[in-house]
């Protein structure tokens, strides 16, 4: 069975355990908020742990050593989610309005990041919230090629295209939401409207679509990083069954997640367990560090004052 037929038939399971009880429901969602905070930031370069992650979220707490701009970002990022949750409950529709509002909670405030001119020279962009891009964004492959996304000129058409096919597609009676949702993502990313946060903003338009029709956020993770550029990259090349069925994939653990918990079983995965025993290691290696730097501060110290350190 493929993973997109699977996922329908897990849907079909999940409508008949609805409704879910509120306080269910709600530790579901803040186990997938986090993972799609943590995984969707990653992927684009964020340092956070997703132990730094979950502290900073859940408490509070944020990561000492680790740049501002990315605790920032992550803090953004789950108040777009927040967001999405409230209009998906208010069947608000999708809209260009809509889409500035999530890149202005995404990333705060206006910054500069190194760019390069068309004729190669290096420079500073300074990157503008809520607004489309006013410099071509496209990118060099790894084999030297130029992918050429929207020019800036094009954009502000191909994102209304963009929106008014979606509810032309909204409204089919043969419809498959994952299939809307994935086809939007990739398009989206496609045209790049944004100087940056294009990736963030594009898995999150997919889950608000997946979540309008009742489906749980797909979360792709950020170990699987190179298979999510592959499928794009397919697409690219006019195979987007493939990028579809890798969304369906994810979806698919979604739904056996919530599926679990709407039947009171653990809704922990493996990963998640691993993700503690690390953070335990790296508790018990900063510990370890701890004593032995101390241990070799105190033979220093014996070595300086002339002294045999084992008679400290």
């Amino acid at each position: 069975m493929s993973h997109l037929n699977r996922a329908l038939e897990l849907k079909k399971q999940l409508d008949e355990l609805r409704p879910i009880s509120a306080t269910q429901e709600a530790k579901i969602m803040q186990k997938f908020r986090l993972d799609w905070n943590y995984h969707s930031n990653h992927l684009e370069g964020n340092s956070l742990t997703f132990g730094e992650t979950k502290m900073l979220l859940m408490h509070g707490i944020t990561a000492g050593g680790k740049p501002l701009k990315d605790s920032l970002e992550i803090k953004g990022h789950d108040e777009a989610i927040k967001i999405v949750e409230e209009v998906v409950k208010q069947d608000r529709p999708l809209s260009e309005n809509f889409i500035r509002e999530i890149h202005t909670l995404l990333l705060k405030e206006p910054y500069e990041v190194d760019g390069v001119t068309p004729d190669g020279k290096a420079t500073k962009k300074l990157i503008k919230i809520g607004q489309y891009k006013t410099s071509p964004n496209h990118v060099k492959t790894k084999t030297g090629e130029i992918f050429y996304f929207a020019e800036p000129f094009e954009v502000a058409a191909k994102m209304k295209d963009l929106l008014d096919e979606y509810q032309k597609q909204k409204g089919q009676k043969d419809l498959n939401p994952i299939v809307l949702a994935a086809i939007f993502h990739y398009e989206f990313v496609r045209i790049h409207p944004f100087d940056d946060g294009n990736g963030r903003i594009a898995r999150i338009l997919m889950n608000f679509i997946l979540m309008q029709f009742g489906f749980p956020p797909a979360i792709i993770k950020s170990e699987d990083k190179e298979n999510y550029f592959l499928a794009l990259r397919y697409s690219d090349s006019g195979e987007i069954k493939k990028f579809i069925e890798y969304i369906a994939k994810n979806v698919v653990c979604s739904l056996e997640i919530m599926i679990a918990g709407a039947k009171g079983k653990a809704i922990e995965e493996e990963d998640d367990l691993d993700k503690k025993i690390k953070l335990l290691r790296a508790s018990e290696d900063k510990e370890i560090n701890q004593i032995l730097k101390s241990e070799a501060e105190r033979h220093l110290e014996a070595i300086e004052n002339k002294i045999d350190p084992n008679n400290i």
